[in-house]
């Protein structure tokens, strides 16, 4: 056997121990701790969508992710039929005397300005602990057709949205490849929003740094897209095809990590207030709502 025949087995055999007997639908979407054995599906699609589409190894992802391990969570989608994974979204998330938000942290290096004072020209009222960096999504390119990726994205979008709102997170913080950006705003009524104009990051040309407003998305989608609307918010249309993340579990997950309400920027302001909006040569920035109430995570 070779060893990407072992590979393939041990995911099959992972895929298998998580699917259980009993299921339906040909997909179906979960979520790992970084500590489960089980966090290799989504590791795996990662691994090999960035080396294919920005040329990152293994060596350089463990580089530039290994301080985060402890932050984060694996949303991914698995092919029942198949039983190998078909997409993966990483969260970090503000975690007690950890390492904050990747997409925050990088924001200056590249940008040279404090993801502060971006974050406060843009105007909106972010909150560092209600806020979920979406550190990498990946799916799989067995799965790139078009009713494919939009099953599995919708896979991906609907459990971190559900699982964040069941917590009380109103922010997504992302650093997304221009082509990403573009396919989402097409797809999804753009979810999210540039704070400054594109530049190189880890192997894309063009990446810009993002924000979404939950709360805003959910208004908007509710008006523009009832469907889209019933499915990433609701949990609700495409049932048939995907069995949707147990949200109980996926909310206790997420907890025993997200433990930093009061989390601060370095420093900084726990909220950043309105101030001038826009930036030279961003795509546009919607100015977003203020937060409702922290929520519980859903005990039923």
């Amino acid at each position: 056997m070779t060893t990407l025949d072992a590979r393939a087995a041990e995911l099959e055999r992972l895929a298998r121990s998580v699917i259980g007997g009993d299921a339906r639908q040909p997909f179906g979407a979960y979520v790992f701790g970084a500590d489960d054995p089980a966090a290799e599906l989504g590791r795996s699609v990662e691994r090999a969508v960035f080396l294919e589409a920005f040329g990152n190894t293994p060596e350089l992802l463990a580089a530039e992710y290994g301080s985060y391990e402890a932050s984060s969570l694996f949303f991914t989608v698995l092919d029942h039929r198949r039983l190998c994974p078909a997409g993966v979204i990483r969260i970090i998330v503000p975690t007690e005397h950890g390492p904050g938000l990747k997409t925050l942290n990088d924001i200056e290096p590249l940008w040279h300005e404090s993801a502060e004072s971006i974050l406060s020209r843009s105007g909106i009222g972010l909150t560092l602990g209600r806020t979920w960096d979406i550190a990498t999504l990946a799916i799989d390119p067995g799965y790139r057709s078009a009713a494919a990726t939009g099953l599995v994205a919708m896979g991906l979008y609907q459990s971190i949205v559900r699982t964040g709102e069941a917590l009380g997170v109103e922010w997504m913080v992302a650093i997304l490849d221009r082509a990403v950006f573009r396919m989402s705003k097409a797809r999804f009524h753009q979810p999210f929003f540039a704070l400054a104009e594109g530049r190189p990051y880890l192997g894309s040309r063009d990446s810009l740094p993002i924000y979404g407003c939950v709360s805003d998305w959910r208004r908007r989608l509710a008006i523009e897209d009832p469907a889209i609307h019933g499915i990433i918010y609701e949990g609700v249309g495409i049932e048939p095809a995907l069995r949707p993340l147990d949200l109980v579990e996926s909310t206790e997950l997420a907890q025993t990590i997200f433990t930093a309400p009061e989390l601060k920027l370095k420093g900084a302001a726990r909220s950043f207030s309105r101030r001038a909006r826009g930036s030279p040569g961003a795509e546009p920035v919607r100015p977003a709502a203020a937060a409702p109430p922290l929520r519980r995570a859903a005990s039923a």
